[in-house]
């Protein structure tokens, strides 16, 4: 039996394409994928010139640019990944509004090959087509985005870290932060710094209650995390009255060493033992401003992938770098979280280890007041649920910003709070906590860090402010170790509640826009409200700049529109090609001019074409330039596409064919 053969169909081979415009609009498309990339941050100077200047030589001798395109997609699709700022929008519009471009003068050049004519330039390419096209595209896509679910997980085993730094001499343990001085002696001795904007006064050696400042909103550090948890970085346990420090000394911080960026901190003395149940939490994160040396991640971490080889750890589970953090560094924090659950709490009981109370309940002699502990007795009284009424918590799990003032201190002694008045700074809300919980006998210390920050839907980000720094108290349990509590009023107190952010990317999306657009137009809005109250008290100032204000609106709408009326009554350049709709008037048109050949009696034979008709007919009536519309009828008949020039042929040739005609209808009487 013989089997049947295939054969495959050939496609043919595209020519090399010859428009310009195509390919200065498919280069620039190019170009700003590959600059996308190339700014992130992973690549050196060399590659970024060379990479581009390749480029701009290699595409004029491409043969398919529509291969060019898809590369540039690719492209811009890496740079998206490695990219962590919202900045990199504009990138995408560049990128949308040439590729639309380039499509356009695509179908342009598919066109003229199919009419083998040439395409004049449109002049109203970007307002008819690119702009309604790009428009589209933003809108669909922003719908899009956010019904699309964002995956949180993060892959554990590729964590990302900037270059590597090999480092194998003694580095200084101590914290160092490059915006407060070094103090010499002892820092409670001396009156207090203020703080600086740039960074909390709390990642520091010490925290000295008695200081005073604003933090900026300025954007420290951006943040991948799988849960929304805080960013742990000083523990404290020694008070004095005036502050918190930490009692250990540089010699009993234990350095870790690695050739490689991963450290492993399971075998590290210094790490405190896993207790009751944990979840694991992984976080990248992508430092924006130069920060001390501590390396923050949340509560207890396991593994760091730093760019380093080496790093230390303190007692308390606290990470330090060898040196100041850069901008622009990454580096990656795998942390197993506690995750013990209010009752599990409740029913831990009071047995904690002899060492643990030695340390964590000291108080300084005269450094506690009696109203702290007379409050500690009342809140001890009281059920853990109850306590919990009180506190102002947001809805998604992520902390609110708190809005609370702070008393001065007095007589060098900085006061510790009742927990019942929203007056005072977070360190002193969680001083007041911790304290009362040591007069009480039950281990407790303040931790400094960051809270989570705002979650950024279109980076996966959360982006965290100076401003965001905290401080909050963590309590030993029997049994399940150390709890996280934050006793400042706007903050979640109980963080083994948190869970996974949700990955339906709608309500944050909009929520995201919305609270950026009224960010944005907040000042206008103010300033609007301030001149309308001065007009309606009628003051000269605010009634003149009212009146110049609307009076310019009226100008503008005046003359806009008759630039639009001038533009509109002014003859638009034709298009170079007709679509085919409108070719059907050249069909009923031709056969108008064959039924009145007909009525002369030049009917069309059978056996011959449209061309060989026409050129009989031109013949017979004299008129040799009407051989051209038995042509222009084909053309028109099968091909997808006329040319501007055929049809303006044919609009020439009509008339000129219904003359002839009444010519030869004219004297065919005397030809009898």
């Amino acid at each position: 039996m013989r089997l049947p053969e295939f054969k495959l169909p050939v496609g043919k081979k595209r020519p090399p394409e010859d428009s310009v415009e195509l390919r200065a609009w498919v280069l620039v498309s190019v170009l700003v994928g590959e600059v996308a990339v190339l700014i992130s941050g992973y690549f050196d100077l060399a590659t970024g010139i060379l990479v581009p200047l390749l480029t701009v030589v290699d595409l004029p001798a491409r043969k398919d640019v529509s291969y060019s395109l898809v590369s540039g997609l690719i492209l811009i699709s890496v740079g998206a990944v490695l990219s962590t700022s919202l900045w990199y929008g504009l990138f995408i519009v560049a990128f949308l509004v040439c590729a639309l471009g380039a499509l356009v003068q695509i179908q342009f050049s598919e066109a003229r090959e199919r009419t083998s004519a040439e395409v004049s330039r449109s002049r109203g390419l970007a307002r008819g087509l690119v702009l309604p096209g790009f428009l589209a595209v933003v809108a669909v896509g922003v719908l899009f985005f956010s019904l699309m679910p964002q995956r949180q997980s993060i892959n554990l085993a590729m964590m990302p870290t900037s270059a590597f730094q090999e480092l194998r001499d003694k580095f200084s343990r101590d914290i160092q932060n490059p915006y407060y001085p070094e103090e010499r002696g002892d820092p409670f001795s001396q009156p207090p710094q203020n703080i600086s904007p740039d960074s909390y006064h709390g990642f520091n050696p010490y925290m000295d209650l008695r200081s005073r400042g604003r933090l900026s909103d300025d954007i420290v550090m951006k943040v991948r995390s799988e849960a929304p948890v805080p960013y742990r970085g000083v523990a404290f346990d020694a008070y004095n009255g005036k502050g918190w420090e930490t009692s250990f000394e540089e010699e009993d911080l234990e350095t870790l060493t690695s050739d490689d960026p991963r450290f492993d901190l399971f075998g590290s003395n210094n790490m405190e033992s896993l207790q009751g149940l944990t979840r694991e939490v992984a976080q990248v994160f992508y430092v924006e401003q130069e920060s001390a040396n501590v390396i923050f991640g949340a509560y207890r971490p396991e593994t760091v992938f730093f760019p380093t080889s080496s790093i230390s750890v303190g007692p308390y589970g606290s990470l330090r770098a060898p040196y100041p953090i850069p901008e622009g560094s990454t580096y990656s924090v795998i942390s197993q979280v506690p995750a013990s659950t209010p009752d599990q709490l409740r029913a831990a009981g009071n047995s904690y280890p002899e060492d643990l109370v030695e340390q964590y309940t000291a108080l300084p002699p005269t450094g506690l007041y009696p109203r702290p502990r007379q409050r500690a007795d009342q809140r001890n009284k009281q059920p853990l649920r109850r306590r919990r009424q009180d506190e102002r918590v947001s809805q998604d799990g992520v902390p609110l910003r708190p809005l609370y003032t702070a008393p001065a201190h007095r007589h060098g002694r900085c006061r510790v709070l009742p927990l019942r008045r929203e007056r005072g700074y977070c360190e002193q809300f969680s001083s007041s906590l911790a304290v009362m919980a040591r007069s009480l006998g039950i281990p407790a210390r303040v931790t400094t860090g960051y809270v989570s920050g705002e979650y950024n839907p279109f980076t996966g980000l959360y982006e965290v402010k100076a401003s965001d720094a905290h401080a909050w108290v963590e309590v030993y349990f029997p049994g399940y170790g150390w709890s996280t509590f934050d006793p400042t009023p706007g903050f979640d107190s109980t963080p083994w509640q948190y869970e996974a952010a949700g990955n339906v990317q709608g309500g944050k999306v909009f929520g995201f826009l919305a609270e950026r657009a009224g960010e944005a137009f907040s000042p206008a809005l103010a300033a609007t409200g301030t001149l309308m109250r001065g007009v309606a008290r009628l003051d000269p100032a605010s009634i003149i700049v009212a009146g110049a204000l609307f009076g310019g609106i009226a100008l503008l709408i005046i003359y806009s529109r008759r630039y639009v009326n001038r533009r509109r009554n002014t003859s638009s350049p034709q298009r170079s090609i007709s679509i085919k709709v409108s070719d059907t008037r050249i069909y009923s048109r031709y056969r108008k001019i064959t039924a009145a050949l007909e009525e002369a009696g030049i009917a069309r034979e059978p056996q011959e074409t449209p061309e060989e008709y026409a050129r009989r007919a031109a013949k017979r009536l004299e008129a040799p330039e009407l051989a051209r519309l038995g042509e222009i009828y084909l053309y028109t008949r099968f091909r997808d596409a006329v040319p501007v020039e055929l049809a303006e042929e044919f609009d020439r040739l009509e008339p000129v064919a219904f003359r002839a005609i009444e010519r030869q209808n004219e004297a065919a009487p005397a030809g009898r």
